[in-house]
């Protein structure tokens, strides 16, 4: 279940940790603060997603929002090119992958200078806060169930298509998004211990996230004039997530996460 007082004071901590996430990210936009950055963005995504509609519909709370949905886009350009670089890490000693890694680096810069803009928007612009008097516990509960109800639903309909193609790439990412909504949401919850569904829901996100990794490498690397060094890359990149996709597929049908839709939360 969840209360106002666990809930408002989990929105508060996701919020301050916005200001110390933006304000790292300008001091130092490296790989692991972009990505405690888009962790943190998510997180509060996912909360503000709960409150009532009055207060979600408000001008200051759609503004931020806003400032965020925008910084988050920008942010995935510089996120995926840190992705592509970590990789091609393993190949610097190549002179072949020598220029392709100062071209990142370059483009990576680029694409900054626009995300470090929309953050710094965010910190002249705090956003929306909450207090228990805000909204009553009977009508969060009932968002709460709601919006897990929906998206345990939406990622059981999606499973099946991409259980059967592994080259659904998109349709993976759209699972990938919607299953790291549904945890962190789930983990708003009040509980003595994790339950087992959510437990599998984060290996879910986990190996999800090792596809979505590949099938970023993969595309860039698709997008390249062919070498023999190229393609050794490829096609190392495609097998391992092959093998990674088949652990999602085995894992997603050990725990099926139409558990969620099927028992009450405030009951897990």
């Amino acid at each position: 279940m969840i209360t106002r007082d666990s809930f408002a004071k989990e929105y508060d901590k996701f919020a301050k940790a916005l200001t110390r996430r933006v304000k790292a990210y300008l001091r130092d936009p490296n790989a692991e603060n972009v990505h405690r950055l888009r962790t943190t963005t998510r997180r509060l995504q996912a909360a503000f997603a709960l409150l009532p509609r009055t207060t979600r519909k408000q001008t200051k709370a759609q503004k931020a929002m806003a400032r965020i949905k925008k910084l988050m886009k920008v942010n995935a350009s510089v996120r995926d090119r840190d992705i592509i670089l970590s990789k091609l890490s393993m190949y610097k000693q190549n002179p072949a992958f020598e220029g392709l890694i100062g071209d990142l680096r370059k483009s990576r810069k680029a694409h900054l200078e626009e995300a470090k803009e929309l953050a710094l928007s965010i910190q002249k612009s705090p956003g929306l806060r909450v207090k228990p008097r805000d909204f009553s516990g009977s009508v969060l509960q009932k968002r709460y169930d709601k919006v897990v109800r929906k998206l345990s639903s939406k990622i059981t309909s999606e499973l099946p298509l991409v259980r059967e193609d592994p080259s659904k790439v998109e349709e993976l990412h759209v699972i990938r998004r919607d299953c790291k909504q549904l945890r962190y949401v789930l983990e708003m919850g009040k509980f003595t211990r994790p339950p087992k569904p959510l437990v599998g829901l984060r290996s879910w996100q986990d190996l999800l996230g090792v596809i979505h990794d590949h099938d970023v490498m993969i595309s860039y690397l698709r997008g390249l004039n062919k070498s023999p060094e190229i393609q050794l890359a490829l096609n190392t990149e495609t097998e391992s997530r092959s093998h990674s996709y088949q652990k999602f597929v085995k894992a997603s049908r050990e725990n099926p996460v139409s558990r969620f839709a099927a028992k009450p939360l405030r009951s897990i």
